[in-house]
């Protein structure tokens, strides 16, 4: 009897094997799917909030804000004053360069504040437009407020959009 009981079980045996790589192998696959599925949630999660962040950050850095929604190339990048002076008569004089660095022609709307050092009040404001800058080329440009106080002053970017060049400014 013990030779029929061997014979018997190992048949038996054999055939759980096929079971046992079966169950290994949905299980393996399993877990692989879970790994994917975190992986790419995490991604695409993590871009909303990169662009996010990345915008706080360079609005943090420069102190100008923008409607243009460009993480890669952000238009407060592009400027840059030169100059803040007063002007040949009683006013005061902004000037500087801005870059293009995206790959298409660009319209820029720029607002100047110019303001008492003494106490941060705003004194005069003014807003230009600077058309068709090419890409990854430089242009200047200058702008001026017709009245000065009579204290050190300081001229301030507060905004720059940039949209391309033919179409509609952002909002």
């Amino acid at each position: 009897m013990t030779e029929d009981s061997t014979v018997t079980e190992a048949p038996r045996a054999r055939r759980l094997i096929p079971l046992w790589v079966a169950g290994v192998g949905l299980l393996v696959g399993l877990l692989v799917f879970l790994v994917v599925l975190v992986i790419a949630r995490s991604a695409f999660a993590g871009s909303g909030e990169s662009k996010q962040t990345i915008d706080k950050e360079v609005v943090d850095q420069t102190g100008m804000l923008t409607a243009t929604p460009d993480v890669e190339h952000p238009p407060q990048r592009d400027i840059r004053i030169g100059t803040c002076e007063s002007d040949s008569q009683s006013g005061v004089r902004a000037a500087g360069t801005i870059t293009n660095w995206t790959s298409q022609p660009s319209d820029y709307r720029v607002k100047v504040s110019f303001r008492n050092d003494e106490d941060g009040t705003e004194f005069g404001s003014t807003s230009l437009t600077i058309a068709e800058v090419a890409p990854h080329r430089t242009s200047n440009w200058s702008t001026s407020v017709p009245s000065r106080p009579d204290v050190v002053f300081t001229c301030r970017i507060v905004s720059i959009d940039r949209w391309e060049s033919g179409q509609s400014p952002p909002s």
